[in-house]
């Protein structure tokens, strides 16, 4: 009765969420239940390759860890090396501080600072919700399975990545902004960008709307940890610089590349969703040869690829600019976050985890805005954002085209960003 009644904005928030919910245990329990059926046959660990469990933490490791196969390859000869080459220098020191100062509970400390942070986040959403008229159980049921259960907070937890570290600073800083206290905000945002750089966008969405002290502030923090964590790594800046930076291959091995199979299906970037279309028409089909399956640095079809993309992100930014620019926050923060996954020459899917923030955004503004009828929307607009985000969120089969299918779902979550008007009182907009 629920799902047809539509009439009122209360059971069509209700119906969406539900549908939302249900699409998403579906497919999970779908994935896992083939997995289990399946577990003595030749079918993948459905969050990828289970000996390569937490390798983007405990393959740099020369130490024992803790939950370290010993099967795990040695990839590009990395092992021992302590932290990964051409990350910022306080990515560095997060990385020697796990891998030294905590062994060999590199991996438990990790985890358990970004699953408490994701726990943290779900209760203070779950009870800023649970009070709203229009909330139903169900609704904490989906805060917490895809805080927990989301597509990037496994990839995450798999790959022992310090992206959720970064996450958990990011969150800090949209709960700060959304609060309107900007210069807690700037410095969350200044910490993550010091992780990885591409959270420095954030602090571009705070000089949209004229915070250009507190942006100047976040500016200053960064180049304040930046510089404290080359004096960690050693007491000279300079040769702590030239230590941590190695010979940057990254254009040759990963932009007009096609990397290994197995690591393309798990990348959602719009130009790696391209490569990978490319290889199908390539081979015919999704049966590739096993020579395809392998690295191909410096490969023509790729460089041609390179050339086709470039003018097509560069349209792609300046039209999302374009026609967020007006649009209200919660817009800029959902097209803001799909951008980040989309545009980069390499997008990994623990990099998901970042549309978690702009997700617990559309909650609240769905249960205190269009449920009490403050911003009319239709169903069909409601699900035109949490349909994506089900397909986003949930667990799909690890095929050929995977990364492609999740580089759709985002396009398509960035077209409903740049369409439909999402007035939030959490932001002091209104409809009108």
């Amino acid at each position: 009765m629920l799902l047809l009644d539509l009439k009122s904005s209360h059971r069509r928030v209700q119906s969406a969420i539900l549908i939302y919910l249900l699409f998403c245990v579906a497919l999970n329990l779908g994935v896992w239940a083939w997995f289990a059926l399946h577990i003595h046959g030749p079918h993948i660990f459905p969050l990828g390759g289970y000996r390569d469990r937490f390798s983007d933490l405990l393959l740099f490791s020369g130490k024992y860890q803790v939950a370290k196969d010993p099967r795990m390859g040695n990839y590009d000869n990395l092992h021992g090396t302590l932290f990964p080459r051409n990350y910022p220098p306080f990515g560095v020191v997060i990385y020697l501080f796990l891998l030294q100062a905590c062994a060999p509970y590199a991996v438990p400390v990790l985890l358990a600072t970004m699953l408490g942070g994701v726990a943290v986040a779900c209760a203070l959403l779950w009870r800023r919700v649970r009070r709203l008229e229009g909330y139903r159980w169900y609704m904490g049921a989906a805060i917490f399975l895809t805080g927990f259960f989301g597509w990037g907070t496994l990839q995450v937890v798999m790959r022992g990545n310090i992206e959720g570290l970064m996450w958990i600073a990011i969150c800090l800083g949209a709960t700060f902004f959304a609060r309107r206290q900007y210069t807690g905000a700037a410095v969350a945002f200044s910490i993550a960008s010091c992780i990885k750089p591409y959270p420095v966008l954030w602090l571009a969405l705070m000089a949209r709307h004229r915070r250009f002290r507190e942006v100047a502030l976040g500016i200053i923090t960064a180049a304040g940890v930046t510089l404290a964590s080359l004096l960690v790594i050693d007491r000279n800046p300079l040769r702590a610089w030239h230590h941590i930076s190695g010979k940057n291959t990254f254009f040759t091995n990963y932009v007009v590349a096609f990397r290994p199979m197995g690591e393309m299906i798990g990348d959602h970037s719009l130009f790696q969703s391209m490569k990978t279309l490319a290889r199908v028409v390539r081979n015919h089909g999704l049966q590739f040869s096993y020579q395809e399956y392998w690295m191909h640095p410096n490969d023509p079809l790729a460089w041609k690829l390179y050339e086709v993309y470039l003018p097509l992100a560069v349209l792609i930014g300046v039209l999302v600019l374009w026609r967020v620019w007006n649009k209200p926050v919660l817009n800029q923060v959902f097209a803001l976050s799909c951008i980040t996954m989309v545009l980069p020459f390499v997008a990994a899917e623990y990099t998901l985890s970042l549309l978690l923030v702009p997700m617990g955004f559309f909650l609240i503004f769905l249960l205190e805005d269009v449920a009490p009828g403050k911003t009319p929307m239709s169903m069909g607009k409601i699900l035109w954002f949490l349909l994506p985000c089900a397909w986003i969120m949930a667990t799909e089969p690890l095929l050929t085209l995977h990364g492609v299918f999740k580089c759709f779902a985002l396009l398509v979550l960035l077209a409903a960003s740049i369409a439909i008007p999402l007035p939030s009182t959490l932001f002091a907009e209104t409809a009108a």
